[in-house]
Order: structure tokens, then C-alpha cells, then sequence
């Protein structure tokens, strides 16, 4: 009987957590893509205003990252600074895939972040300053899309794994 109960207890439990998991990941996105957007406009200070070398500016912005975000602008700026011989989109496109984690994104959010490095590595400052308004604004219009998936989806995920928790364990009794 006891084993029983604490069959159902922990096949229970199981369910709820897997859909809080599915909930957490779309709140990273949404943490992801909001951080993205205020890094633009961290780094669009540093480099136009204060003539912030990029490495430098990638740095200073990783410091205030609390997403993997911060580990990809420091992998940026080490490999800038190395002198590899490659473009600058060649290593951030190369750091973005090594950096970030599988499936924190959308393939469209990918892409958005994989274009940002036309952005980035501008020499005209007024063009690379309009740039960077305009991924910040594509950003923000990401970010919006995003948490509003987050609250309608994550809710969705919370109530049916709660729900199939339940009739798992109703099956089993």
C-alpha cells in the first residue's frame, strides 16, 4: 500500500515538474531576448558615445549578463582580441552556436542574433548607430512576442502537466 502511494506521489510530482521545466525554458528565452535588447543599447552607448573599442564594449556589457548571453560576448571579445585572422561575423556567428544553449531559441530568434553582427562591426558611426536602433527594436518586438508566449503557454504547461499528473495517477489506483 505504502509503495503504491509512493509510486503515485513521485509519478505525480514528475509530471508537474516536467511542465515547470517547459515553463522555465520559455522564460530563459524571454530573459534571453529582453538582455539581448539591453545589451544593444549598452553597447550602442559604449561605441558611439565613448568610442568604446568592441572587445572592450563586449566585455563591459557580458559583466552586467545574467544569461548565457554574458559567456558569448566574453567568447566574442577573447576570440577578437586573439587575432585569429577571421571576421568579426565568422567569430560571432561561431561563438552564438558554441556559446548558447540547443533549443534556448527559435530558429527566427537564431537568426536575429546571428544578424546582429552586421550591426556590430560597422566603421561609419551613424550608420552603425542606426543599425543598432534597429536590432534593438527588432529585439523588442521579439522580447514582447516572447513573454507573451510565456505567460499564455507557460500557463497552459503547468495546468496540463498538473492535469495528466492526475490522471496518470488515477489509471494507476
Amino acid at each position: 500500500m505504502w509503495m503504491k502511494l509512493c509510486g503515485l506521489v513521485c509519478i505525480f510530482a514528475s509530471c508537474v515538474l516536467s511542465g515547470l521545466e517547459m515553463e522555465h525554458r520559455l522564460k530563459q528565452r524571454w530573459m534571453f531576448l529582453w538582455e539581448m535588447k539591453e545589451t544593444l543599447r549598452l553597447l550602442e552607448k559604449d561605441m558611439t558615445w565613448h568610442r568604446t573599442p568592441l572587445p572592450d564594449a563586449l566585455i563591459s556589457a557580458a559583466q552586467v549578463c545574467k544569461t548565457p548571453l554574458g559567456p558569448m560576448l566574453v567568447c566574442c571579445a577573447g576570440q577578437i582580441e586573439a587575432r585569429s585572422g577571421r571576421s568579426f561575423g565568422e567569430i560571432w556567428r561561431e561563438c552564438a552556436r558554441g556559446e548558447l544553449p540547443a533549443g534556448l531559441l527559435s530558429d527566427v530568434q537564431m537568426q536575429s542574433v546571428l544578424d546582429t553582427e552586421k550591426a556590430l562591426c560597422n566603421t561609419d558611426t551613424e550608420l552603425q548607430k542606426t543599425h543598432l536602433k534597429k536590432q534593438e527594436q527588432h529585439f523588442e518586438n521579439l522580447c514582447a512576442a516572447a513573454q507573451e508566449e510565456w505567460r499564455e503557454k507557460g500557463m497552459l504547461y503547468r495546468r496540463l502537466s498538473a492535469a495528466a499528473g492526475a490522471a496518470a495517477v488515477i489509471l494507476l489506483l
